[in-house]
């Protein structure tokens, strides 16, 4: 590799690992671009021209399965505040109608209440049940475009439940707010225990790094047989292509554990 490639690389990591402004991170200031989507871009370009074919092909498939695991990691999270974010909506739901107040009432408090996704959610579950509409079916809707289907098609059984048999409302959202609440409970214990399974499962793929480290220290030059194109480089592409796919398997065994 050329001194431009190296740098392209060294650059186009050192902007992916730079964290953002602490303003950003504790949600003072708006999130703009900056330098950090142009410097990324540049970086790209350059090593997609200077770069040889099968070493941009093992780039592309290393970098496609970081940025996967990145928004796998990113969905895990909303859909964890999601979740406390609805419990939280249903304690106040609860609260709202113990003490008698009228359901569409009491839809709105938990909405005002509650941000983001889930208020907007809310929000329009009151809407919907103040002009008479089938609040079970609105709820159902909900359910299919946010990042917690399951709690909402919970909470749209308690809402069917309570209309089609006159039960207690009340004790119905007290109930699924005790079984989301023991459900996250019970998934944050598992997602505890997985992350040495996750930790193993990153430092087993680093490991041909570390062999070729080692293999440059013994005079062997691992890194110039694999960047040298023929048959060195298509070596490194296999390679890539199993640390990626032994990356997605564990995630996949991981994840077969959390639904």
């Amino acid at each position: 590799m050329t001194g431009i490639p190296c740098a392209a690389v060294l650059l186009a990591l050192a902007v992916l690992a730079a964290p953002p402004p602490p303003r950003w991170r504790l949600g003072l200031a708006p999130r703009r671009v900056g330098v950090r989507v142009p410097a990324l871009v540049a970086s790209l370009v350059v090593i997609a021209v200077a770069l040889p074919p099968v070493m941009l092909l093992a780039s592309v498939m290393l970098g496609v399965t970081v940025v996967h695991r990145r928004r796998r990691r990113l969905r895990r999270q909303d859909r964890t505040e999601a979740g406390h974010t609805l419990a939280a909506a249903l304690e106040t739901l609860a609260g709202e109608l113990r003490v008698g107040a009228h359901p569409v009432r009491a839809f709105a408090v938990a909405a005002g209440e509650s941000g983001g996704a889930v208020g907007a959610a809310l929000r329009s579950v009151a809407a919907r049940a103040g002009l008479g509409a089938d609040v079970g079916t609105g709820l159902r809707a909900l359910a299919e475009s946010t990042s917690v289907p399951v709690q909402w098609e919970r909470l749209a059984v308690c809402w069917q439940l309570a209309a089609d048999h006159g039960l207690a409302m009340a004790a119905l959202i007290r109930t699924a707010h005790r079984d989301i609440v023991e459900r996250q409970r019970f998934t944050a214990r598992v997602d505890a225990g997985l992350a040495g399974a996750r930790a193993t499962a990153v430092i087993l793929a680093g490991l041909p790094l570390l062999g070729i480290l080692l293999g440059e220290l013994i005079g062997a030059h691992p890194v110039g047989f694999l960047l040298g194109g023929g048959a060195g480089g298509w070596l490194l592409v296999v390679g890539a292509a199993l640390v990626c796919a032994g990356l997605a398997w564990a995630d996949r065994i991981t994840d077969r554990l959390l639904t």
